[in-house]
């Protein structure tokens, strides 16, 4: 699997996209670790500051861009006013990340109109950037009161930069921060003592929203508001739109923790280095304990983990089986939703290694003797995933891979994963009779037609 780097190719859609945006006479400048743009990025992303209202226009050159650059796919994930670009390619593998930021907004409560910004920037090559003064407090404003931390690199940049423009970024501080809090961090910084203004993060962040809203409270009022209506609208509505739920399935054998950690690296390429994106949860939500390790708790029956052999234990009864079947479902049907609405809030990747088609395809792993029909019924009743990759590699090579099942009862699951469109339209088949890398090559395909948005 290919490590994220930058590229020439990188490099050309940098230098396009801002000399569009020059052309177009949007006003903008680049936020951070712009130093060596566009020949190379010392981050992970590019940060750009943009005009409010000029997000449609900006919207219309990125796709051109793309258009034009033969890139296809993009995912826009919006946090209030940041909308942050993946922009990716699977055929030139290429991937860049992008955030158009229409000013900065913490919460609804804006640190600085955007003309005031503006109006502190400078020419860096041929795209503007904040000057010296600006750059710091910046720095200090956005991570202090939204992340309530301040990396290494930053507090070395704010301590090499302070002396040569003291009087200004002193007189910046206390106007944003008042007489009290400004002289803290000040006096602060003047010694080195930036763990002391970390610890202190939470009080700073809360004078700035206190004084920012009494400037301007009906504006702050309205920037709140829209805010959270945005996180309702995510969370609790939580649209299909804003869902990346995918399960993998196969006979044990087939390799699926193998390809699911490989997945994960490449598309933490295409997300440029984000592998925080997604979450792997194994087989249910586990919200509700497993019945074995439950009983063991209660001392009625100590917990057989025997796991190298699924079939070790014998089917219960019908009525056992109809409880065992519901508990879990039970697990299921309150606990998925939270955990969706949990990993959206954040734009990421929910992955199941199995999910509750294993219950149809295999129910004696978990000892469950119930009709084909009403397992079926069951997974009906649960949250689908969009995509669900279905391993299928030849009954020969698995067994060789891993004896923990006999050949005809591979045969029998392989036949039952490929009907599981009956319950889920969208079952895909992964030909794993080659090589990791190619499984998932086809697994991205997948991926991209099913969660991204296309250019052309």
């Amino acid at each position: 699997m290919k490590k994220y780097a930058w590229t020439h190719l990188n490099e050309q859609f940098v230098r396009e996209l801002f000399t569009l945006l020059n052309a177009k006479q949007i006003k903008y400048f680049v936020l951070r670790n712009f130093e060596e743009l566009p020949e190379r990025n010392i981050g992970n992303d590019v940060d750009l500051v943009i005009e409010p209202g000029s997000y449609t226009r900006v919207k219309r050159i990125m796709l051109d861009l793309m258009r034009s650059m033969e890139i296809r796919f993009y995912q826009i994930v919006q946090f209030d006013r940041m909308r942050c670009w993946y922009i990716m390619d699977n055929c030139k593998h290429f991937s860049i990340h992008i955030d158009f930021i229409e000013n900065e907004v913490y919460k609804g409560f804006e640190f600085y109109d955007f003309d005031i910004l503006y109006k502190n920037t400078k020419d860096y090559k041929f795209f503007k950037v904040l000057n010296n003064t600006f750059d710091i407090v910046m720095l200090l404003v956005q991570n202090l009161v939204a992340y309530k931390s301040l990396k290494q690199k930053y507090r070395d940049k704010i301590s090499e930069n302070f002396e040569e423009n003291k009087t200004q970024i002193k007189n910046e501080i206390i106007s944003f921060w008042g007489e009290k809090c400004g002289n803290f961090v000040i006096e602060n910084i003047k010694k080195g003592s930036f763990e002391e203004i970390v610890n202190n993060a939470n009080n700073l962040s809360n004078e700035a929203q206190k004084r920012i809203f009494l400037k301007k409270p009906l504006k702050t009022i309205c920037f709140i508001i829209r805010f959270l209506v945005g996180k309702f609208w995510r969370i609790v509505i939580c649209p299909k739109s804003y869902r990346r739920f995918i399960a993998v399935e196969a006979p044990d054998g087939t390799g699926k923790t193998t390809f699911i950690e490989e997945l994960i690296k490449e598309l933490g390429f295409y997300y440029v280095c984000d592998d925080v994106r997604f979450c792997v949860h194994h087989f249910r939500p586990e919200k509700l304990p497993n019945l074995g390790a439950a009983r063991e708790k209660m001392g009625v029956k100590k917990q057989d983990k025997d796991f190298t052999n699924p079939h070790r234990g014998r089917p219960v009864g019908f009525l056992s089986s109809l409880l065992r079947m519901t508990y879990y479902w039970v697990d299921y049907l309150l606990f998925m939703p939270i955990i969706i609405r949990k990993e959206v809030q954040y734009g990421k990747y929910t992955i199941f290694d199995r999910y509750i088609y294993d219950f149809v395809v295999d129910p004696m792993r978990s000892r469950i003797n119930l009709p084909k029909w009403l397992r079926q019924f069951f997974a009906h009743l649960v949250n689908k995933p969009q995509l669900v990759l279905v391993l299928d590699a030849s009954p020969e090579i698995v067994i060789a891979r891993k004896q923990e099942l006999e050949l005809q009862e591979i045969k029998r699951q392989q036949i039952e994963f490929r009907n599981l469109k009956s319950i889920n339209k969208n079952v895909v088949l992964i030909d794993a009779n080659g090589s990791v890398d190619n499984e998932v090559e086809q697994a991205i395909k997948h991926i991209f037609d099913t969660f991204l948005e296309k250019a052309y």
